[in-house]
């Protein structure tokens, strides 16, 4: 049986079944069991083989039109028992693994699939799943005991949990008899000695299949790790994979100097590793792709959010509502916005951002920003989330330029030139300024940090890159969303449907009086009540701090934030060099959050009290249908005493 040899090639292991058979009848050979666990799986490979040579899959399970490069990538991973489908970010490797996972259904009878991802993007998958075909989902959660329950009895073909959550129910998940294993994101499971892919390996599964866009960031071992969670014979034990693949260093034997025999480790793959990248299906995508990324609250956010969704609540549940009512719910919407990028943009003090967590990691390792020719644009209109975003940025050693509203005018085509032409500047910051009237057509990817109130201020800042003169075909836009947050509720479409909303919301807007007729009051309340709905609650192992200790963005610095991100033009003498403006600045001192001494402007003080007595013609309209006249008003106001004098005409 073996000749010469001391070991048995994959393609003649099926023959040395025969060999077990013989020697079953001599009690002294002993075979282990998993030299019986390889043939049995041989046997299985070859069926498996065999049906991907003679079958056509059928698409039908899935509700929408894949392209033919994610038909192959469907087709690779459901005939195989293991497979890695490690397409370059955006070729859309979460439909191909529903796909696979469906077919594995039709053909092999599977009962569950279990999907391990990260926490931020359990409820995506579930969306997405029940988007795209009839099956249901459900995220398991819960105590250790509603988890272990909800493996057994879930009725639903896909389960999915996060990687954490692995490694504490591990005898729940293999007492729940899963059939298919799809591990995303399993860059997160590199270092094979961790816990977590220690249990990840323990999981019993008949199929897996591991998506990522990076199946090697730093190191080889990377992909030894994940390949070892596929199958750990695949490349055989680390020492031998490291001496075949390694370079070691002369003096210390455990430092890596590079690597060797890298095409040989390719050939080696191609039966479980399929990669594709842009370039290669260009003529299947569309021009332009839009991801929205999930990003969860921390818990400081999650409080702070859910105390100003509860102001508004209390001004929505008054009989009436005055202009200073307006005022507050505009600085309350505000500061909901702006806490779901960072809580630094509220107190000044914390900084707790999953977001830019998630850009970092976009950034760094999806995008490979540092090894690739990419020009990403990244939009915020907050000046002082570009500090933050920044400081992330210096300290990895990533070049940018930055744009607000204070960049006069003349200055603006020198930040474009360095962004376009110096290798080294990546990333181009900007606030709305840069929304309108820019070309920024090298730029081939842009990150919304947050979602504009107007639906075509988003347009606007898309159309800075995808215009005539694009140097990309493909560009692709990644909107950031924060879960459980007013944000969920900007990118379900549900406001700014009206200019009566968007006057009142849009920073830019001019409006300064509100319809409050019978119809203009109750639409304009129901577009509020929309968004808060479900936004004061807090979870209940959260301290509710009370109204009144709340942190709130000072009126002023927000108004300040917007006159700096208007569109200017100052084309006068400037200090400011050409280079825009100085990062290295502080983002917050100690006497920008000082309010200004207030005084009182006439001219504004009157133009405040013509605003009054159009919102005192709105009341007596909503209570008696008439309309009061108007056209004999008369404001006078001494500017010697401050005496103001008020005359108009009721209706009789």
């Amino acid at each position: 049986y073996f000749g010469k040899s001391n070991h048995i090639e994959n393609d003649k292991i099926r023959p040395f079944l025969d060999f077990i058979k013989e020697a079953e009848h001599f009690k002294f050979v002993v075979i282990r069991p998993e030299v019986r666990e390889k043939i049995e799986s041989a046997f299985e490979d070859a069926v498996l083989e065999d049906i991907r040579e003679s079958m056509i899959p059928d698409f039908k399970f899935i509700k929408i039109d894949v392209f033919d490069y994610q038909k192959e990538g469907i087709s690779f991973a459901a005939f195989r028992k293991a497979s890695i489908i490690a397409d370059e970010m955006g070729l859309g490797k979460t439909i191909q693994a529903i796909g696979a996972a469906l077919i594995k259904k039709d053909t092999f009878g599977f009962k569950h699939t279990l999907i391990v991802c990260p926490a931020s993007i359990k409820e995506q998958w579930k969306k997405e799943i029940e988007k795209f075909s009839n099956e249901k989902a459900e995220v398991i959660q819960g105590t250790p005991e509603e988890r272990q329950l909800r493996y057994i009895e879930s009725e639903c073909y896909f389960l999915i949990v996060n990687y954490e959550t692995v490694l504490r129910d591990q005898v729940a998940i293999n007492n729940s008899d899963i059939d298919f294993l799809i591990l995303d994101e399993a860059q997160r499971v590199k270092n094979y000695a961790t816990q977590t892919a220690h249990a990840i390996k323990n999981i019993n599964h008949k199929h897996v299949l591991v998506i990522t866009g990076t199946p090697i960031e730093n190191r080889l071992i990377d992909l030894f790790s994940i390949v070892s969670i596929l199958d750990p014979h695949f490349l055989g034990p680390l020492w031998e994979f490291s001496y075949q693949y390694c370079l070691f260093d002369p003096e210390r034997y455990n430092k890596i100097n590079g690597y060797y025999n890298l095409q040989e480790l390719k050939k080696r793959m191609e039966p479980i590793l399929l990669r594709r990248e842009k370039r290669n299906v260009l003529d299947q995508l569309p021009n332009v792709q839009q991801f929205n990324i999930p990003v969860m609250l921390s818990p400081l956010q999650s409080d702070y959010h859910g105390s100003y969704a509860r102001g508004i609540a209390t001004i929505l549940r008054k009989k009436f509502i005055t202009p200073y009512d307006m005022q507050r719910m505009q600085l309350l919407l505000a500061n909901m916005r702006m806490v779901c990028n960072s809580t630094f943009l509220i107190d000044g003090e914390t900084n707790e951002s999953p977001k830019l967590e998630e850009l970092k990691y976009i950034l760094l390792e999806k995008l490979d920003i540092k090894n690739s020719n990419k020009k990403i644009i990244i939009f915020s209109e907050w000046i002082k989330m570009h500090k933050l975003i920044g400081s992330i940025l210096r300290e990895n050693n990533i070049g940018f330029a930055e744009l607000n509203g204070s960049v006069p005018v003349k200055l603006r085509g020198n930040l474009i030139h360095k962004f376009e032409s110096d290798d080294s500047c990546k990333v181009f910051l900007s606030t709305e300024a840069g929304g309108s009237g820019l070309n920024l057509q090298v730029a081939d990817t842009l990150i919304n940090f947050e979602l504009p109130w107007n639906p075509a201020k988003k347009n606007q800042r898309i159309g800075r890159i995808d215009r005539l003169g694009q140097k990309s075909k493909k560009l692709i836009i990644f909107n950031f969303i924060s879960r459980h947050s007013i944000e969920e509720k900007i990118a379900a479409g549900l406001i700014v449907k009206q200019n009566l909303f968007e006057g009142v919301l849009d920073q830019s807007s001019t409006t300064n009086f509100v319809d409050f007729s019978a119809k203009g009051r109750s639409q304009f309340l129901q577009q509020l009540e929309s968004i808060i709905s479900g936004l004061e609650e807090v979870p209940p192992e959260k301290e509710i701090i009370p109204e009144t200790e709340k942190t709130v963005a000072k009126p002023e610095d927000i108004a300040k934030e917007n006159e700096k991100n208007r569109e200017i033009d100052l084309s006068g003498d400037t200090n400011e060099s050409p280079e825009g403006i100085d990062s290295s600045k502080p983002a917050l001192t100690e006497e920008s959050n000082k309010p200004e001494k207030e005084t009182v402007n006439p001219a504004e003080f009157e133009k405040i009290m013509e605003n009054g007595l159009q919102f005192l013609a709105g009341l007596v309209k909503l209570s008696t249908g008439k309309d009061v006249g108007l056209e004999g008003q008369k404001i006078d106001v001494d500017k010697e005493t401050g005496e103001v004098t008020m005359k108009f005409k009721l209706p009789v």
